[in-house]
């Protein structure tokens, strides 16, 4: 190996492992477009910049940190914000590998080393904290496509981990150099690792803290729709016990006196209240069934024309929680939406199931009148903000999340629709 590539590689080492470890914390993320391309136009970058750089660990360690936030930046779709928390994440990683490596050496030494200095051991050790961070780190990080931690929250437990091994790794080079001594150069390497290992521990504890918030939240909203249900039911019954009372007279009306001529009309109006129990639905999902059943009852008692086109049993893989949640939510925004719009051509909603390339598609759409105003990717909802409103599109996001899905919402004139598909497992 030439000693210009010998040089080269250990000026740009810091960056080059950021580079891997930042390309592993994003794993999870949502990829852009021509992602092979970006990342290594992005990496060549990184290491002509930093080359141009002047020589001083300071710089290096700044410009190898914010280099690796834009790599990240430009390769995934993410905000500057969390371009900054994955190479903070990919920071962490590679001291503790550092940290362990110095220890390593000069507890035990390496059992050989390659040509030119490069040491395969160090390699092999490297790959192996880094996967490990990977199992027990990284993967939990983000959900989505998107990080699952409140960024800014961590932005000064960030900062302390930044000081605090920077502060250790200058004290203990320069105590090492001034008075020699092992001991104390162990004890406070193994210190910066227990802080690495800490602020990637305490990442993960908010993103499960935040699961738990995200899942009571969901319950709140269960409870909420299961009072909404009982109502709904009562209505329901009420309405069927109507019909039943209306059929009831007009049978025993059509036997006695009802004259020829007006036959026709009370046989038209009793069809149409016979036609209340084609509500029925028979899609081959037993849930699905349910759910178009209930709110079809209601469409009709409110004048809401509800359409459905949908091959329930490509639902079976499903939840039966999750097709309700999905369902359930999307078909209530339908109907209170199109409750408000004054043209009765226009109450209509629609909904469809479908198989495209693998995936399986939902599409909700309803006529809406008003303006939409939008909080970050969800409309933000029409009713009082209480606590137990607002969470609906949230809950079918997580619920399809559950399967490595998506969700988008597209606003197109009057007409609202609402898309997700889902990943159709082998």
């Amino acid at each position: 190996m030439s000693a210009w590539l010998t040089t080269f590689l250990g000026q740009s080492r810091f960056f080059i492992e950021m580079t891997v470890l930042g390309l592993l914390y994003s794993l999870p993320l949502e990829k852009r477009d021509r992602f092979p391309l970006r990342f290594g136009l992005g990496t060549l970058t990184g290491i002509v910049v930093l080359k141009l750089m002047p020589i001083n660990v300071a710089i290096t360690f700044a410009g190898g940190l914010l280099l690796t936030a834009g790599l990240v930046i430009l390769c995934r779709r993410i905000p500057f914000q969390d371009g900054l928390y994955c190479a903070a994440c990919a920071y962490a990683t590679q001291h503790f590998a550092y940290a362990a490596s110095d220890v390593l050496y000069r507890l035990v030494g390496w059992p050989f080393s390659g040509p030119e200095g490069i040491e395969p051991m160090l390699l092999v050790q490297s790959a192996v904290i880094y996967a490990a961070f990977y199992w027990l780190f990284a993967r939990h990080l983000a959900q989505g496509g998107r990080y699952r931690v409140d960024v800014r929250r961590s932005i000064l437990s960030t900062a302390m981990l930044l000081a605090v091994v920077l502060i250790l790794s200058y004290a203990t080079t320069s105590a090492y150099d001034s008075y020699g001594g092992d001991e104390l150069y162990i004890i406070c390497r193994l210190y910066a690792m227990f802080a690495c290992v800490f602020f990637l521990g305490m990442q993960v504890s908010q993103v499960r803290q935040s699961q738990l918030q995200e899942r009571l939240a969901f319950e709140r909203q269960l409870a909420r729709q299961q009072r909404e249900q009982y109502e709904l039911s009562r209505e329901t019954i009420d309405l069927i016990n109507r019909k039943c009372h209306d059929l009831k007279h007009q049978v025993a009306a059509l036997r006695t006196c009802v004259p020829e001529d007006r036959r026709e009309e009370y046989l038209t109006e009793l069809d149409r209240c016979v036609r209340i129990y084609d509500s029925t639905l028979k899609t081959g999902s037993d849930v699905l069934d349910t759910v178009l059943t209930e709110k079809s009852l209601y469409c009709e008692a409110h004048q809401i024309a509800l359409t459905c086109i949908a091959d329930g049993a490509r639902l079976a893989f499903l939840d039966p929680v999750d097709i309700y949640t999905i369902f359930g939510n999307a078909l209530d925004n339908a109907i209170e939406s199109v409750s408000r719009v004054d043209d009765p051509e226009k109450r209509v909603a629609a909904v469809s199931v479908t198989a495209r390339s693998g995936l399986l598609v939902f599409q909700f759409e309803n006529y809406y009148e008003g303006t939409l105003t939008f909080d970050g990717d969800f409309p933000q909802t029409t009713k009082k903000q209480d606590g137990e409103h607002g969470f609906g599109l949230r809950s079918i996001q997580y619920a399809v999340e559950k399967y490595g899905g998506s969700m988008t919402v597209h606003p197109e004139g009057n007409l609202f629709l609402l898309r997700m598909s889902i990943p159709i497992p082998a």
